[in-house]
């Protein structure tokens, strides 16, 4: 059937075949998916879906064993890296964060509701596992204490996951996930750096202070409210943002120019 075993009775010797298979099909398309630019995030979700089915091969077996937990953690690390690559994200990102912006479920609830519906082998049961799939998923994101800034913008996986409209990309992927360049992030790996906003003395420069408060970008700020005839906040912009098209472009257009400016500053700083 295609599945390894090894001598301990184990699939660890099935990952790592597949590991490696599916590495270099990920290096493939890491060369038509770069991390700024190239096809739109609904288009990178089909290419992760290749190395979907690699990694899934025969998923309702090894699922069912107790032995496969490290070659499990060569999986998901391998799939999270393909994810990162749907959202234009950075490698630090957090598991939790990257599945629910790509809005593609982790690697292990796949690979159970492989297994549920090998078992139950009924033509309707397709649409009830995936529900039970996010259902599941949900319940970690909940739980999770990782990507909880990710998780205060979006709490619901379902409502972001079924939405109509909406490419996520290098840019907007910062502003939902708190990563990128923001002084509190950057500090995080330089602790000799300062996270102190340089316009406002006694706030710290993070996505949230940065996108909502912060008086540097207070002009497009405005705009934005303008256009969603609302005031943006953490709580209501990604409602806001699947409410409509034009919302949705709105605000990924303003995280673009704030983006774009603190990249720059950064540049100046290095220099």
């Amino acid at each position: 059937m295609g599945l390894q075993l090894d001598a301990r009775l184990t699939y660890n010797d099935h990952f790592r075949a597949a590991g490696e298979k599916t590495s270099r099909v990920a290096g493939a398309l890491s060369q038509i998916m770069p991390i700024i630019g190239g096809p739109r995030s609904s288009r990178r979700r089909l290419y992760v879906n290749v190395i979907d089915s690699i990694l899934l091969y025969g998923a309702p077996i090894w699922s069912c064993g107790t032995r496969t937990r490290v070659g499990m953690r060569r999986a998901e690390a391998i799939h999270r890296r393909a994810c990162l690559r749907v959202i234009s994200g950075r490698p630090h990102l957090s598991y939790e964060a990257t599945y629910v912006l790509a809005s593609i479920p982790p690697q292990a609830l796949l690979a159970d509701e492989r297994s549920r519906l090998y078992q139950r082998r009924q033509e309707d049961a397709r649409a009830e596992e995936r529900q039970e799939t996010l259902r599941r998923w949900q319940s970690r994101w909940d739980r999770s204490t990782k990507g909880r800034w990710t998780h205060r913008l979006i709490p619901n996986i379902r409502l972001w996951i079924d939405r109509r409209h909406g490419e996520v990309d290098y840019h907007l992927t910062q502003l939902l996930t708190g990563h990128g360049y923001f002084k509190h992030h950057s500090q995080r790996y330089d602790h000799n750096a300062s996270a102190d906003c340089p316009a406002c003395s006694l706030s710290v420069e993070n996505a949230e202070h940065v996108f909502f408060n912060c008086p540097r970008f207070e002009e497009g700020r405005e705009r934005l409210h303008r256009q969603l005839q609302e005031v943006a906040r953490p709580e209501n912009i990604v409602q806001l943002m699947l409410a409509d098209e034009k919302n949705w472009l709105a605000v990924a257009s303003f995280a673009h120019s704030v983006i774009a400016s603190l990249r720059a500053e950064e540049m100046a700083r290095r220099r």
